[in-house]
């Protein structure tokens, strides 16, 4: 006989065998017990959690001769030709690959005939979400007033795919993400039957990374036992499954702590150039991060892990659906880098965090030079003049003649008439395709600054605003501008000037800006 791979062999044959379930199994149990079944049933959850299993369990229980408990016997003839899939009035079909109108309609043409020789005609329609919408308007009116012998059993593991109109037909259970403990328990239990010699460390690795599915385990499992070994250590199991090297993962974590994009970047290349599956390298470094994020008493370090981890959360989800994932976990890679940067590397009181002496240096310059503008604006002791607006928006415009005020600490620089005018300016279309495009082109330093920045245009010009001093000082070069210009004509086909803007904005408002509002004067505050 040809060998049985381990997720086939050991399928739950009851519903006490499906595992982490135990609320949909109960409710099921009991339906089939009081004989209050209903005729359409929808299990949704992600793979590997029991969905299928759950339907055949049900489908035999309803039918079997001698059930007991609400399960079913697996001895008597039905169960074994159910079992043994021989049995004309249990159907299973796969909407993947029949998910024409004409497959249902089949089934329509079917259901008006008895059954030959079980109680219920049960029809398990598995991945339902991929039937087309001729396809599930055909099986509306069936799955609505079916005749009394007929069950439905649509199994999918994207419901919110599914119409409405079959949603409200169905007598809906979700199968939820089966838990790390259970999936060891079932682990420990297989190979103990199959006589397997493991460490235990190896056995909790595989539940660990099988991410609640146990389909996933159990095929986990049955590699990394094809090789002739007397145990099973975990050293095997990560040599076998593609496991990056702790160190290679370490290194990537502490150049994300320390906004070092580009060295990042490196270690991804090196781990591509490897062939190493990206999902497990994103399941290695999201694991890092919640154990810093456990052990991390810094309040500032703790926000800006949580933002992290909730971002390589979304890319395990976005990666099996993108047509380049390589590049999908570059770009994610640098905005991961360059989360809070401003913000953390001056607000940190964590040794450990603190950004290199060159970096302080060049900081504290700066603060030097914004303080001597603002000890200038407030020995002046000056406001701008309104001016009265001939225009038929209203829009005020401001000169340069100064009158005397009360002294005002802070005092910031109010936009005037030579510079930028956001009145007519829109979001333009397509931004992060925009900031994709430069990341193609190679250049890793312009994208990683306009990673975080807004992009605005007008008929005339495209601006690029940032909160980020850093980003405005790389990219308010001739160099940069003209990649950016690159990518504008790449993406949209046209040519536009481009334009580096740097705002800051202030939570407090200080007397000027009171001021101001007070009077109902309209300002723009820039650095």
């Amino acid at each position: 006989m040809s060998y049985i791979t381990l997720y086939r062999k050991y399928r739950p044959t009851t519903f006490c065998d499906i595992v982490g379930q135990e609320n949909i199994t109960k409710i099921l149990k009991s339906q089939i017990k009081s004989g209050k079944i209903s005729h359409a049933y929808l299990f949704s959850g992600t793979r590997g959690t029991g969905k299928t299993s759950a339907a055949k369990v049900f489908a035999r229980a309803i039918n079997c001769l001698h059930p007991h408990d609400g399960e079913p016997c697996n001895e008597c003839e039905v169960c074994k030709s159910i079992l043994n899939s021989t049995s004309t009035d249990v159907v299973e079909m796969d909407a993947a690959s029949n998910n024409s109108v004409e497959n249902i309609r089949q089934i329509r043409q079917e259901v008006v005939y008895a059954t030959i020789d079980v109680k219920y005609r049960v029809y398990i329609i598995d991945e339902a979400h991929m039937l087309t919408t001729s396809a599930f308007n055909a099986l509306l009116k069936t799955l609505e007033e079916p005749p009394q012998n007929v069950i439905f059993i649509l199994a999918t593991t994207e419901q919110h795919k599914i119409p409405v109109t079959i949603l409200s037909r169905c007598l809906r259970f979700e199968f939820n993400r089966i838990s790390t403990e259970d999936i060891l328990r079932r682990l420990q239990y297989v190979a103990s039957t199959e006589n397997i010699k493991y460490e235990d460390k190896a056995l909790e690795y595989i539940a660990k990374i099988s991410d609640g599915a146990m389909r996933d385990a159990l095929s986990i499992l049955d590699r990394c036992i094809s090789e002739d070994n007397d145990i099973l250590k975990l050293e095997d199991i990560t040599r076998i499954i593609g496991r990056v090297d702790l160190e290679v993962i370490n290194n990537i974590v502490d150049n994300i702590i320390n906004y070092n994009s580009i060295e990042t970047i490196k270690s991804i290349d090196l781990i591509i150039k490897k062939g190493r599956d990206l999902k497990q390298v994103i399941f290695q470094i999201t694991e890092s991060f919640l154990d810093k994020l456990i052990n991390c008493d810094d309040n500032n370090l703790k926000e800006r892990l949580i933002n992290i981890i909730d971002k390589l959360s979304k890319l395990d989800n976005d990666i099996k659906n993108s047509l380049n994932p390589n590049i999908l976990v570059k770009a994610t890679m640098i905005e991961i880098c360059n989360i809070d940067n401003t913000k953390l590397k001056s607000e940190s009181k964590n040794p450990a965090n603190i950004v290199d002496t060159e970096i302080i240096s060049e900081l504290r310059s700066k603060i030097n030079v914004l303080e001597k503008q603002v000890l200038e604006l407030t020995q002046n002791k000056t406001i701008l003049k309104k001016e009265e607006s001939n225009t038929n928006n209203n829009e005020r415009v401001y000169n340069s003649k100064i009158e005397n005020v009360e002294s005002v600490d802070n005092l910031p620089k109010i936009q005037t008439s030579n510079t930028i005018n956001f009145t007519n300016y829109k979001n333009i279309k397509n931004e992060d395709s925009l900031k994709k495009q430069i990341l193609d082109q190679g250049d890793i330093k312009v994208y990683s600054a306009i990673a975080g920045t807004n992009i605005l245009e007008n008929n005339d010009n495209i601006v690029v605003v940032t909160n980020n001093s850093f980003a405005f000082d790389i990219l308010n070069t001739e160099n940069s501008i003209n990649i950016i210009k690159q990518a504008i004509e790449s993406i949209y086909n046209i040519k536009k000037e481009v334009l580096i803007y740097l705002n800051k904005d202030s939570d407090k408002k200080n007397k000027v800006e009171q001021f101001f509002d007070e009077n109902n004067i309209d300002y723009k505050k820039i650095d």
